[in-house]
């Protein structure tokens, strides 16, 4: 058995040949995961429709299993123009990074083999491989190309229109139960990428950030939908005031803080409102050592709002609170966050406790770092 290394190729016998391809989480495929195939030309200009999870071209077909998918590819049959087809693992709606799958091992023709592992990689979607021809010669070269904007936006950047949501869960009927819109609150984190929650923006198809600054339309880049954290990316907006996040420790009991958002768009006014309250605990709920409790009052609207300490540090980004309790409040730790962050390749500012603050000079440095997060299905 041949064994590849990322840019390594082979040539291939002839242009018909199949592949297996298994992941270390056997459940993945199908559930949270799905590969496609891209027909494109020596540019990565589309040439033709994607073959995506389960749905075959005519130069292709899908077998196997959901432990371990097989396709039969036929390079000779793909559409005009087409000299390469490239071999993409991806999340369905960029719902959360591909190292969920822990690692691929790829099989051609049982005779070469390519293994990759994805612990570290924050991506939504990742090019494992490519199928070319070169002098009248079809190879494979492995790849390990990640693209953290999810499928569907690699498809957009090379101009081919692809949906990547699971194929049982998209649905436009109104009996959903999902509504056609949605509020919360983003704050900068770069000069071009704002952090929301991933609620916020779930299974909706156009989304902006809007402020006393203006409206922009946003692209989400990565959802983890596991830990409430959605990153997007606007772009032809002039560069963002981004926060600070608290460097170190984290959070101690009973510490004070701000919560700055846009709870209620639309009936409690435009700009920002503030609310103050304490660390209430340093648990979420079923001891969920990823949130911190706070008593700040919040509204709907308020999730995605930053949580700063008495220094102006985020210590926080709030996600969801208990409808019959009194601020029995939750927000993702900074520490995930920040991870979160560095797994995506987004350097966030941080900043060691140091001088306080009063609220009003926290909430008057922090405003412009603050966006209303408009989402809804046209």
């Amino acid at each position: 058995m041949m064994v590849l290394a990322p840019g390594a190729n082979t040539a291939l016998g002839a242009p018909q040949c199949s592949w297996t391809l298994e992941c270390a989480n056997t459940s993945a495929f199908g559930e949270y995961a799905a590969v496609a195939l891209l027909p494109v030309d020596d540019k990565r200009q589309p040439k033709g429709e994607a073959a995506l999870f389960q749905v075959s071209q005519g130069w292709m077909e899908w077998n196997g299993s959901q432990e371990k998918i097989g396709c039969r590819l036929n390079l000779s049959a793909l559409p005009a123009g087409a000299d390469r087809v490239l071999v993409v693992v991806y999340s369905f709606s960029a719902i959360g990074p591909v190292s969920e799958l822990r690692s691929l091992r790829f099989q051609l023709d049982g005779q070469v083999e390519f293994s990759l592992n994805l612990a570290e990689n924050g991506e939504s979607a990742i090019i494992i491989g490519e199928f070319y021809c070169r002098n009248q010669q079809w190879k494979f070269r492995a790849l390990a190309e990640g693209s953290a904007y999810g499928l569907a936006a690699l498809g957009r950047r090379i101009g081919l229109s692809i949906d990547d949501a699971h194929p049982q869960r998209r649905s436009s009927s109104p009996d959903s139960g999902r509504s056609s819109s949605a509020t919360g609150t983003g704050f900068a984190v770069t000069p071009t990428h704002i952090l929301t929650c991933a609620h916020v923006i779930e299974d909706m198809q156009e989304i902006h950030i809007a402020s006393f600054e203006g409206r922009h339309r946003a692209e989400p880049v990565v959802v983890d939908r596991r830990n409430d954290l959605a990153l997007l990316r606007i772009q032809g907006a002039p560069a963002f005031k981004q926060v600070s996040f608290r460097d170190g420790m984290g959070c101690d009991l009973g510490e004070q803080v701000v919560a700055m958002g846009y709870p209620l768009a639309g009936l409690a006014g435009g700009g920002v409102h503030v609310t103050q309250g304490g660390v209430s605990a340093l648990f979420g709920l079923h001891n969920d050592a990823s949130l911190l409790q706070f008593t700040a009052p919040i509204q709907p609207g308020s999730s995605g709002s930053p949580l700063f300490d008495s220094s102006g540090a985020v210590v926080g980004m709030v996600t969801s609170t208990v409808p019959d309790a009194q601020n029995m409040n939750f927000a993702v730790k900074a520490g995930l966050t920040l991870a979160f962050l560095d797994a995506c390749g987004v350097n966030a500012a941080r900043s060691p406790t140091g001088k306080t603050f009063t609220t009003s000079q926290i909430s008057r440095e922090a405003q412009q770092s603050l966006w209303r997060i408009e989402a809804r299905n046209p």
